[in-house]
């Protein structure tokens, strides 16, 4: 359990021991159902009102560089007039930014509602800045997208489109819900604070919000076209493959038809017993084969 002290307190409380849950039951007078819930993640956000505190769950995307996917985080949030207190699951970097960022400006410090403004802020902003590899990869693919590759390097690429949509969408289905928490949380909230900024707070939050969805939508859109865009040029190279081969077939077509009229053992066949039978079969297939090519080339087929 961390804290830091201005007009208000700000409690950080990381993976809650059984001490913790006690101090949170004197100070706070929690309902017990509240306490085992804090035992452990929740299954699902929500936002509860008290007479005495405001309880938010709110969740956020952490990226996996092993797994390679954002996977969703919790955070609680219990305010009060005098205090606020969160409680995480697992370790926050966010959290460290914002302790040094408080012993340094202790403005939010003020009001509950200010320091829970900053708090829900510097996680939106940790958010925004999570999804930079997003945008770098996209950039890769971008510029890997025209270049003249092997079959295993579109292998790669494909794996790394692939790899970037699951990642786009399982951090669509986290932020998804969190307007409607955000806005649950202020609309019971600005009675709770009963200032008359407060919604000039939760307005910017919300605006924090859209800029993120926005720009994951952004994101979204230029991977499925990027995939549509490689599946059309591999689309095309494999046209282009099935077409030379097709072309081939044809031009070494005189060449089996000869040998197979000449490998009769058929009484009558013409110029078998001339000396010089197989540098003229061997003739016409170079000229039909010469003279198909020279069709095709004309049609700019080849």
């Amino acid at each position: 359990m961390n804290s830091i002290q201005g007009k208000v307190k700000w409690v950080n409380i990381f993976k809650p021991t059984t001490a913790d849950l006690s101090w949170l039951r004197k100070e706070l007078n929690l309902h017990r159902l509240i306490l085992e819930e804090l035992k452990g993640p929740s299954s699902r956000a929500r936002v509860e009102v008290n007479k005495n505190y405001l309880y938010l769950i709110y969740y956020f995307p952490i990226y996996d560089p092993v797994e390679r996917v954002s996977k969703r985080s919790e955070i609680d949030i219990l305010v009060t007039k005098s205090e606020v207190v969160t409680v995480s699951y697992e370790k926050i970097e966010v959290f460290d930014e914002l302790t040094k960022t408080l012993n340094k400006n202790s403005r939010a410090l003020e009001d509950s509602l200010k320091l829970t403004h900053k708090i829900i802020d510097s996680l939106l902003d940790f958010q925004q800045r999570q999804m930079i590899h997003i945008r770098e990869k996209l950039e890769t693919v971008s510029v890997e997208l025209f270049k003249e590759k092997e079959r295993e390097r579109e292998q790669v690429l494909l794996e790394q489109i692939s790899y970037l949509k699951r990642d786009i969408s399982q951090y669509r289905l986290i932020i998804k819900p969190q307007k409607h928490i955000l806005e649950s949380f202020f609309q019971v909230g600005c009675n709770f604070f009963n200032q008359a900024n407060c919604s000039v707070y939760m307005n910017d939050l919300i605006g924090e919000h859209m800029k993120i969805t926005d720009l994951l939508e952004d994101y979204r859109q230029a991977i499925e076209d990027f995939e549509d865009t490689n599946n059309q040029l591999i689309n095309i190279k494999n046209s282009q493959l099935v077409k030379t081969f097709t072309i081939l077939a044809f031009l070494t077509f005189p060449m089996m038809l000869f040998a197979s009229l000449f490998s009769m053992n058929t009484r009558g066949t013409p110029i078998v017993n001339n000396p010089r039978a197989f540098w003229i079969v061997l003739g016409v297939m170079i000229i039909a084969m010469t003279g198909m090519f020279a069709y095709f080339k004309k049609k700019d087929w080849l």
